[in-house]
């Protein structure tokens, strides 16, 4: 993505499909997880594009720094990003995610046409796939945690919330 230096749609659906096949050969779960900026259209419309896109850069810079190495980020929309951990349970996937809504939260934003900094927070809905003989695809996982993003969105934001097909 040339704004924020992540990985972009068409480097992470690929991604996203050889770790699906990889895990159907190993049996590691992974979890993929939808993450969107709540509220984003307003911190356009209140303090122009040029703070968006230092919002958004901020808050990419922030995701990174608080994921595993061999974790994906990209963008693939205007303010929603994508987030794959390979190799990690169910447990590992609420605690990272329940920390990266905490961080963005908790970071001000210096934006430089401002004198005080922007406060943001983020949705995540997230889905698990494992490879317990289910055939899975990249379109049924991105609806997943798409679904449970938008649950996220509708109790309330600033929150994770699960695919509720993924096991307890």
């Amino acid at each position: 993505d040339p704004l924020t230096g992540v990985y972009n749609r068409r480097f992470a659906l690929p991604f996203l499909q050889r770790l699906i096949d990889s895990s159907q050969l190993s049996g590691e779960n992974f979890a993929v997880m939808l993450a969107d900026l709540d509220f984003f259209k307003q911190v356009n419309d209140r303090h122009g594009h040029a703070a968006g896109d230092q919002v958004l850069c901020a808050v990419t810079h922030q995701l990174r720094a608080h994921l595993r190495q061999d974790d994906m980020l990209a963008r693939i929309g205007g303010e929603e990003f994508l987030i794959v951990t390979p190799a990690t349970s169910r447990r590992r996937a609420q605690r990272s995610a329940d920390r990266l809504c905490a961080v963005i939260a908790q970071t001000p934003i210096a934006v430089a046409a401002k004198t005080t900094p922007l406060h943001v927070t983020i949705s995540i809905g997230v889905t698990m796939a494992t490879a317990m003989g289910q055939t899975l695809s990249v379109a049924q996982l991105l609806e997943e945690a798409d679904r449970a993003l938008y649950a996220a969105k509708a109790q309330g934001r600033n929150m994770v919330t699960f695919c509720a097909r993924s096991p307890a």
